[in-house]
């Protein structure tokens, strides 16, 4: 059934919503019994011969979308505990905010393969009830947003007063594009204080391990580092969506190795995955 393609009804409601001040109900519930077997049998479906980027089997038991994140496309029609296969190296983050928030209405398990970055990683693996990442996928985060009153998408350089070249803050552009920042900034920090155990959820979500290496680089060099890094199992505790990898890298040389060979499209610059361990 490839009206999934479309993008249209649950899901962009589901966005008008959330750009409105408001968000999707839902909680993350009990985990479904893992079942590497029908995962790897979904992914070699959406290998193959299908529609992309989008496309829902006939029977409507697996969604596959592998492409970048544009539109919030409608997830609604995946069979409630079904299964949404993912490839995706970089997107808009309220659209992946919006399609999580539909997959965890349908109680969909996660399955990562080959590459999970940016948009993706920010918000799929922590969508529903649980997320299922392939042996040899990369799953990265990187600090595309920051902690200042910009917008951080809107990639266009503007100089200020001494010359020097800086990023648009966000009352700065039309239309409106800072309240709705804005408001897309709330809806992912109740997206994070949903999903996560911790009395505070981070965005991106870090480590120790991670964080320390991100303050040492940046005492270093004077600049924010622009790198990627993972999290491991360990890591990933404080998360109520129950993730696991079916073979996590064993050191940095691994990790390097797995990206040189997937040809990873890391965007905005990132050059560097740092090994979380």
């Amino acid at each position: 059934m490839a009206a999934a393609g479309r993008y249209l009804s649950g899901a962009l409601r589901c966005f008008v919503l959330l750009m409105s001040g408001l968000i999707c109900a839902g909680s993350v519930r009990a985990e479904q019994d893992l079942d590497p077997a029908r995962y790897h049998r979904a992914v070699d479906y959406c290998r193959g011969d299908v529609e992309r980027p989008v496309m829902l089997s006939a029977d409507r038991k697996i969604l596959c979308f592998d492409g970048p994140i544009i539109y919030p496309f409608d997830a609604s029609q995946l069979e409630e505990g079904g299964l949404f296969v993912v490839r995706s190296g970089e997107g808009v983050g309220v659209s992946a905010l919006a399609i999580s928030e539909t997959l965890l209405q349908r109680r969909a398990t996660v399955v990562i393969y080959d590459y999970c970055l940016s948009a993706c990683a920010a918000f799929f693996p922590f969508a529903s009830e649980q997320t299922y990442v392939l042996r040899g996928a990369l799953v990265a985060w990187h600090a595309f947003d920051s902690d200042f009153r910009d917008c951080p998408t809107w990639l266009r350089p503007f100089p200020d007063e001494h010359g020097s070249m800086v990023r648009a803050p966000c009352d700065a552009l039309p239309g409106g594009t800072g309240d709705g920042y804005g408001r897309y900034v709330r809806a992912r920090q109740l997206f994070y204080s949903r999903r996560s155990s911790a009395e505070r959820s981070a965005f991106p979500p870090t480590s120790p391990h991670i964080a320390k290496t991100l303050i040492n680089m940046y005492r270093e060099a004077g600049v924010p580092p622009n790198v990627a890094w993972t999290l491991s199992p360990i890591s990933l505790h404080s998360f109520k969506t129950k993730i696991q990898y079916e073979a996590y890298p064993a050191n940095q040389g691994e990790l390097d190795e797995m990206a040189a060979r997937l040809d990873v499209p890391l965007g905005l610059g990132v050059r560097k995955v740092i090994y979380d361990r």
